[in-house]
C-alpha cells in the first residue's frame, strides 16, 4: 500500500524533534560534566568564593541527558514505525501527540500569563529602561508562547489525523505487536506520563533539597521514604491504566485528588511558596537577591492555578472513560 503524505510528513517532523532532543540531551551532559568536575575541584581546594555548586546538581543533570536521550529514542524508534507503516508506531505516535498537545498547551497558557504580569524594576533604572525591558521581556514571553503554540498544534494535529479511517486502515494490514483495542488514546496518554512522573519521584527522592508538601517542609529520610511511596503508587497506577484495571482508574484519581488539595492550599496561602523558596535557597547555599514577594506570589498563584485546572481535566478524563474499564460482560 503507498504510504500517506501526512504520515510521511509527520515521521520527519518526529525525526527532526528527535534529532534536537539529542543535542540537547548531550548539552545537558557536558553541562553535568563540568558542574562534576567544577565541584570535584572545589572540594579538593576548599574553593569559597563565587556561588556555591550543590553537590548532586551534575547527577540531576545527568539523569535529565538519559531522560532526554530516552525520549530522542522512543521518538527515532517511532518515526522509523512510521515509514514501514507499522501498526504499533500509530499507537505509539498517538501517545507522543497526547503528550506534546497538553504540555504545549499548559506551558503556553502559563507563560501567556507571566507574560502579563509586570516583571519588578531596579530603582537605578530610568522609566525609559524600565519600559524598554517590559516590552523586551513581552517579546521573549511571546515568542516562548509561539514556540509552545506550534508543539501543541502538532500533538493536536497527529490526535486528529492518526485516528482517522484512511490513517487507521492504513495501518491496519501491517505488522506490528500492538493490536486494536480498546484503550482510548487519552487514558494511554495519562498513563505513560503518570508512568513518567513515577521516575521523577524516584529521582526526588535522592536529591538533597527539602520540599514543600501539603504546607510542610520535608528534609532527608521523610522526604525520600514520601517520595519513593508515591513513586510507587504512581508506577502501580500507570501500568494498571495501560492494562485498563478499575483499580487503578480509581488510584489515578485519588493521586490527582491529592494533587489538587497540594495546589488549593499553596494558591490560598502563596507565602508558604515565598517562605520555602528563601529556606530552599539557604539550603543550597543561593544568596542572590530574591524577587518582590508580590511578584512571586501572583507567579505561584498562576502556576499552581493551571496545575489545579489540568488535575481537574485529567480527573474528568478518567472518570469520562470509565467504561473502558468495565471487564467484558460487566455494566
Amino acid at each position: 500500500m503507498k504510504r500517506l503524505p501526512g504520515v510521511i510528513i509527520s515521521a520527519i517532523i518526529l525525526v527532526l524533534i528527535s534529532l534536537l532532543q539529542l543535542v540537547m540531551a548531550v548539552g545537558m551532559g557536558f553541562a553535568g560534566a563540568v558542574v562534576g568536575s567544577k565541584t570535584f575541584s572545589d572540594a579538593q581546594h576548599g574553593a569559597a568564593t563565587g556561588m556555591p555548586t550543590p553537590g548532586w546538581m551534575h547527577i540531576v543533570m545527568y539523569g535529565m541527558c538519559a531522560f532526554i536521550a530516552a525520549l530522542a529514542v522512543w521518538g527515532i524508534w517511532t518515526a522509523v514505525g512510521l515509514f514501514r507503516t507499522r501498526r504499533w508506531a500509530r499507537y505509539s505516535v498517538l501517545v507522543i501527540g497526547g503528550g506534546l498537545a497538553v504540555i504545549g498547551l499548559i506551558s503556553m497558557l502559563m507563560t501567556l500569563v507571566t507574560m502579563a504580569v509586570s516583571l519588578p524594576a531596579t530603582a537605578t533604572m530610568s522609566p525609559a529602561q524600565v519600559e524598554s525591558m517590559h516590552a523586551m521581556t513581552k517579546v521573549i514571553f511571546g515568542i516562548v508562547a509561539l514556540f509552545y503554540g506550534i508543539m501543541c498544534a502538532v500533538g493536536i494535529s497527529w490526535l486528529i489525523y492518526f485516528n482517522l479511517k484512511k490513517v487507521r486502515d492504513a495501518f491496519a494490514s501491517g505488522p506490528g505487536w500492538v493490536v486494536e483495542s480498546r484503550r482510548p488514546v487519552l487514558i494511554a496518554v495519562i498513563s505513560v506520563l503518570t508512568m513518567i512522573g513515577a521516575c521523577s519521584c524516584v529521582l526526588t527522592a535522592f536529591l538533597t533539597i527539602p520540599t514543600p508538601i501539603f504546607g510542610f517542609l520535608l528534609h532527608g529520610w521523610e522526604k525520600a521514604a514520601f517520595f519513593l511511596i508515591y513513586g510507587v503508587l504512581l508506577a502501580a497506577a500507570g501500568v494498571g491504566l495501560w492494562r485498563l484495571e478499575e483499580w487503578a482508574r480509581r488510584l489515578a484519581m485519588a493521586i490527582q485528588a491529592l494533587g489538587l488539595v497540594q495546589y488549593v492550599i499553596y494558591v490560598a496561602h502563596p507565602s508558604l511558596m515565598t517562605r520555602y523558596s528563601a529556606e530552599i535557597n539557604q539550603t543550597m547555599g543561593l544568596g542572590q537577591q530574591q524577587p518582590p514577594a508580590q511578584f512571586q506570589n501572583s507567579i505561584y498563584i498562576v502556576s499552581f492555578g493551571m496545575g489545579i485546572l489540568f488535575l481537574i481535566a485529567t480527573m474528568w478524563i478518567l472518570h469520562y472513560y470509565r467504561g473502558a474499564f468495565a471487564r467484558p460482560g460487566e455494566p
